[in-house]
C-alpha cells in the first residue's frame, strides 16, 4: 500500500495525530518561551510550562485508566485512590525516612500495583454494576484511612514541604522530566495493548462469554490488567507528589475518580491517546473556564463531555474518522458496508481448502466407537424448578447426536452445564475419559470442546481476521505474553481458514457487520481453529433463511464427516435432524424422554405425542410440519 493511501486509513491518520500532540509536547518550552516574549503581560512562561506538566501527568493517569475501560470494559471508580496512594508514596518517604522523591517515584508503581491487586480481588468478585459500587467503595475506604490517620499521613491536612532535587527545580527540566517518566509509561503501556496480552483484554472487552469459550480465564485477565492500570495509576500520583511538592487526602475523594473518566470519554477510549487528548483538553478548560467561574466549572464541564459523546460518541480521537468519512462522502466514495447479500460466506465455501489445512482423518482415527462424552444424572434446579433432571447419555466418538425436544425441555440448560457455563447440582460429566464436572469454560476449551451458542456469538467490533487470530492466541496459551504484535502472529494461518469458509474477502470488515449466516461461518471457522473434538451447536439454523440452513448444515456435516469430528446439536427443524443425527435424544421436562436411531425415534408412540405431532411416517414431511 503506497505511503499516501496508508495515511488516508483511520490508523494512518491516528498515527498522524499521535505525531502530532508528541511534537507539541515537545517542544511546549520553546514555545512558550516565544509566547512570553511576544505577550509579555499576558502570558508567562513558567505558568504554562506547570500547566503542561499537570497535562502530562493527568494524561498519564486517563490512559492508565483506559487500560481498563476502553480495552477491557471495566468501569471502575477507585483510580483515583491508586493515584493518591503514588502521592503519599513519595510524600511518606520523604517526610518518614527523609528519601529523596526519586526512591518514591520508583516505589510508588510497587505500592499502588499491590494495593490494586488486593483491592481488584475484591472487586472482581462482583459483577458489572455491583463491581463499579465495589470499586467506588474502595476510593472511599482509602481516602478515610488518609483522611483521619494523622500521625501517619497527616490526616486532613496531608503532607506539605515535600522538596525535589536542585535539578527539578527549574520548570524547563521539570517539565522534560515529568515528560521522560510519562513517555516511557505510555510506551510501556502501548506495547502492552498490542501484544497478545492486549489482544485477550480487546476480546474480553468485545464478548467475556466468547472470550472464555476460546480459553481465556476471563477473571485472571481483568485482575491482571486492574492491577497494572493501578500501577501506572501510582506512577501518575507519584509525579504530581513531585511537581506541586504536596500529598493530602482529597486526591483520594470519590468525586476525583470521575476525572480520568471525564477525561477518556472527552478524547474517546477507542483510541490509545485520547485519554491524552482528553487531558490537555481538560487542563485547557481547568484554566480557562475554572479560573473564570469556578462555581460552574463541573457544570460547563459536565455539558461539553455531553455534548462531545452525542455528536462524536467516540470522543475527540474520533474526530479524524469522522472527518474522513465526510471527505469520502462528498467525493462519492463509500467506506465498508454492512454485509446484505445473503449467505455470501456460505456459497464460497470450500471443504477441500479446509481439508488442506487439517487434513482428513483415516476412518480408524474417525471414529474408535468409543463413548467420547459421557453424562451421568445431570441436575439442575433453579428454585422450584428443575431444568435438567437426572439426565444420562453417551456421545460416541465420530457420532452425530441430536438432542430434541420441545421448549422448555432443558436442552439449552443441559449444554450450559457440558460447556461450564453454569455448575450442575448433582450428576457428572466425563470427557475423554477425564472427570470435567464443573470446570470452567476456558479449562474445557482446551479439551477440545467447542461450542456455537444459540444466538451469535463472536467479537463484533474485532476485524474478521482477529477474530480467528485472537481466539487462536487464546487457545495456544500466548495471551500471556506482553509483548510482541498480536495482529502479526497466527495471520497466514488464519488467512487460509477464512478463505476455507468464504471470509476472505471479508477479513478486515467487523465481524459485526458481517450476515447472519456469514457469522455463523465465523463461529465455525473459530471452532476449527481451535482443534476442536467435541462440536456443540445449539440451534445451529435459529434466524438462518432456508437457502443459508441448508448451507450451512451442509458445511458442518462435511467437515464433522472428514475431520472425525464429533458433532452434539440441538435443533428444533427436525429435516435437519433426521437428516444428519446417528442418534437422537429427546428431552421433555429436564429429563431424557427416549433416545435411538432417527427411525426409532420417529415411530415413537411418545415422542410423537409430546413433540412430533401427528406425522405421517410414509409421507414427506412439510417445513411446517418439520418444525417444532
Amino acid at each position: 500500500m503506497p505511503a499516501l493511501t496508508r495515511l488516508r486509513t483511520p490508523e494512518g491518520m491516528r498515527w498522524v495525530a499521535a505525531g502530532l500532540l508528541v511534537v507539541v509536547a515537545f517542544t511546549l518550552p520553546p514555545l512558550a518561551g516565544l509566547l512570553e516574549t511576544i505577550l509579555p503581560d499576558t502570558i508567562s512562561a513558567n505558568f504554562t510550562l506547570i500547566l503542561g506538566t499537570s497535562a502530562l501527568v493527568l494524561a498519564l493517569w486517563s490512559v492508565s485508566y483506559n487500560l481498563m475501560l476502553g480495552y477491557t470494559g471495566m468501569v471502575s471508580f477507585a483510580h483515583a485512590a491508586y493515584y493518591g496512594i503514588g502521592a503519599y508514596t513519595v510524600a511518606l518517604l520523604y517526610q518518614d525516612l527523609h528519601w529523596s522523591v526519586l526512591p518514591g517515584l520508583v516505589l510508588s508503581p510497587l505500592v499502588a500495583g499491590l494495593v490494586g491487586l488486593v483491592t481488584g480481588f475484591i472487586s472482581l468478585r462482583a459483577v458489572r454494576l455491583y463491581f463499579s459500587l465495589l470499586t467506588l467503595a474502595i476510593s472511599q475506604v482509602c481516602f478515610v484511612i488518609a483522611f483521619e490517620w494523622y500521625s501517619f499521613t497527616g490526616g486532613d491536612n496531608g503532607i506539605h514541604g515535600i522538596s525535589p532535587p536542585d535539578f527539578l527545580l527549574n520548570p524547563t527540566v521539570q517539565y522534560y522530566f515529568v515528560g521522560a517518566v510519562v513517555s516511557v509509561c505510555l510506551l510501556t503501556m502501548f506495547l502492552l495493548v498490542r501484544s497478545p496480552f492486549g489482544a485477550a483484554l480487546l476480546a474480553i472487552r468485545e464478548n467475556r462469554l466468547r472470550a472464555a469459550a476460546v480459553g481465556l480465564n476471563v477473571k485472571r485477565y481483568e485482575l491482571a490488567v486492574f492491577t497494572v492500570s493501578a500501577a501506572f495509576a501510582g506512577v501518575a500520583g507519584a509525579l504530581f507528589a513531585i511537581y506541586d511538592l504536596q500529598a493530602f487526602p482529597q486526591l483520594m475523594y470519590w468525586t476525583e475518580s470521575a476525572h480520568p473518566v471525564v477525561m477518556t470519554l472527552l478524547g474517546g477510549s477507542g483510541t490509545f491517546l485520547g485519554p491524552a487528548l482528553g487531558a490537555a483538553v481538560y487542563t485547557g478548560l481547568q484554566n480557562s473556564i475554572g479560573r473564570t467561574f469556578p462555581a460552574q466549572f463541573d457544570i460547563v464541564l459536565g455539558a461539553i463531555v455531553l455534548g462531545v459523546v452525542l455528536v462524536a460518541p467516540g470522543g475527540l480521537g474520533s474526530a479524524l474518522d469522522g472527518i474522513r468519512r465526510l471527505a469520502a462522502r462528498r467525493s462519492g466514495s463509500r467506506g465498508p458496508a454492512k454485509q446484505d447479500s445473503e449467505g455470501d460466506a456460505l456459497v464460497r465455501i470450500d471443504v477441500s481448502k479446509i481439508l488442506a489445512i487439517r487434513p482428513a482423518k483415516s476412518q480408524a482415527e474417525r471414529s474408535s466407537g468409543g463413548t467420547l462424552l459421557r453424562v451421568e444424572g445431570l441436575s439442575k434446579r433453579f428454585g422450584g424448578l428443575k431444568a435438567v433432571d437426572g439426565v444420562s447419555l453417551d456421545v460416541l466418538e465420530g457420532r452425530r447426536h441430536a438432542v430434541i425436544g420441545p421448549n422448555g425441555a432443558g436442552k439449552s440448560t443441559l449444554f450450559n452445564l457440558l460447556t461450564g457455563q453454569i455448575r450442575p447440582d448433582a450428576g457428572k460429566v466425563v470427557f475423554g475419559g477425564v472427570d470435567i464436572t464443573g470446570r470452567r469454560p476456558h479449562q474445557l476449551s482446551r479439551f477440545g470442546i467447542g461450542r456455537a451458542f444459540q444466538i451469535t456469538n463472536i467479537f463484533p467490533k474485532l476485524t474478521v481476521l482477529q477474530n480467528l487470530q485472537y481466539s487462536m492466541l487464546a487457545h495456544r496459551g500466548d495471551t500471556v505474553r506482553p509483548f510482541g504484535i498480536a495482529d502479526r502472529r497466527y495471520r497466514d494461518e488464519a488467512m487460509q481458514l477464512l478463505e476455507a469458509v468464504g471470509l476472505g474477502p471479508a477479513f478486515a470488515l467487523q465481524a459485526g457487520l458481517l450476515s447472519h449466516g456469514d457469522q455463523r461461518a465465523l463461529e465455525l471457522a473459530i471452532s476449527l481453529a481451535l482443534g476442536t473434538r467435541l462440536l456443540l451447536l445449539d440451534e445451529p439454523t435459529a434466524g438462518m433463511s432456508p437457502y443459508e440452513t441448508k448451507r450451512a448444515m451442509e458445511l458442518v456435516n462435511g467437515v464433522v464427516a472428514q475431520q472425525g469430528l464429533t458433532l452434539l446439536f440441538c435443533e428444533h427443524d427436525m429435516d435437519i435432524v433426521f437428516g444428519i443425527a446417528d442418534v437422537v435424544t429427546v428431552m421433555h421436562q429436564g429429563r431424557v424422554l427416549a433416545e435411538g436411531t432417527p427411525e426409532a425415534i420417529r415411530s415413537n408412540p411418545e415422542v410423537q405425542r409430546i413433540y412430533l405431532g401427528d406425522v405421517e411416517l410414509d409421507a414427506p414431511q412439510t417445513e411446517a410440519g418439520a418444525r417444532a
